[in-house]
C-alpha cells in the first residue's frame, strides 16, 4: 500500500490543490486533520470538497473538533458536513497509526522533543505513527531497548525506515508550515517501508 499523507491545511485551498497533485500515484490519501483556519471558515468548503473528491481518509484535528462542536455553517453543503463529521480521532491500519496530535492524545499531543516521543512510544503499540499538529517535518525512532533519538529525514530522495525500529513521524503542514516557507506531504510505501518528503511552494 502506497500512502500519501498530509495535514494542517487551515483553509489554504490552493496549497491543498498543489499537495494533492503530488499524491496522484498513491493508493490511499490520509489527511491528518485541521481543515479550518484559525478564525474563520474561508477556504474550508473548497478544502473539504477536494479531500472528499479524492476519497481521502481523514482524522480530526483540534481545530476540526472545535468546528464540529458547532452547527454546520451554511457555506458548507450538508453532504460535505456529513463527510466531515464522520472523521474519527485516529485510524489504525495494521501497525500504522494515523493521528493529528500523537499516540497519547490524538487531538492535542505535541511530539516535538525526544522525551515527549519516549512517552508516546510507551503509551501504546504501533510500528509507525504519522501525525500533524506541529506544522514541522519531524521524526523520532525507538529501538527495542527503549532508547529514542531524533531522525533527520532527507529533503530530497527516498529513505528506508528500519524494520527493527518504531517511528513517530510529523508530516509538516500543507497550509501553515513553521519549519520553512514551503508546504509538505509525505509519501510512504508500507511494503518496502520507503518514505519520501515532498515540498512545494505556497503562494
Amino acid at each position: 500500500m502506497r500512502y500519501g499523507i498530509l495535514a494542517d491545511v487551515h483553509g489554504k485551498s490552493e496549497a491543498l490543490q498543489k499537495a494533492l497533485r503530488l499524491l496522484q500515484d498513491v493508493d490511499r490519501i490520509v489527511f491528518l486533520g485541521d481543515v479550518p483556519g484559525y478564525r474563520d471558515i474561508e477556504g474550508m468548503p473548497e478544502c473539504l470538497q477536494a479531500l472528499a473528491a479524492e476519497g481521502a481518509l481523514a482524522v480530526r484535528g483540534n481545530c476540526d473538533a472545535y468546528m464540529l462542536a458547532h452547527r454546520r455553517p451554511p457555506e458548507i453543503a450538508a453532504p460535505l458536513w456529513d463527510y466531515y463529521t464522520a472523521w474519527p480521532e485516529e485510524i489504525l491500519e495494521g501497525d500504522l497509526l494515523f493521528v493529528h496530535g500523537g499516540p497519547r492524545d490524538p487531538l492535542h499531543e505535541r511530539v516535538n522533543e525526544e522525551e515527549r516521543a519516549w512517552r508516546n512510544f510507551r503509551a501504546r503499540q504501533f510500528a509507525i505513527c504519522f501525525h500533524g499538529h506541529e506544522h514541522r517535518v519531524t521524526a523520532f525512532a525507538s529501538r527495542d531497548d527503549g532508547d529514542v533519538e531524533t531522525v533527520k529525514l532527507p529533503e530530497t530522495g527516498l529513505c528506508t525506515l528500519e524494520a527493527n525500529r518504531r517511528y513517530i513521524i510529523g508530516v509538516g503542514s500543507v497550509g501553515k508550515p513553521k519549519d520553512e516557507c514551503r508546504g509538505s506531504v509525505v509519501l510512504f510505501d508500507a511494503e518496502t517501508r520507503m518514505l519520501r518528503v515532498e515540498r512545494f511552494t505556497i503562494d
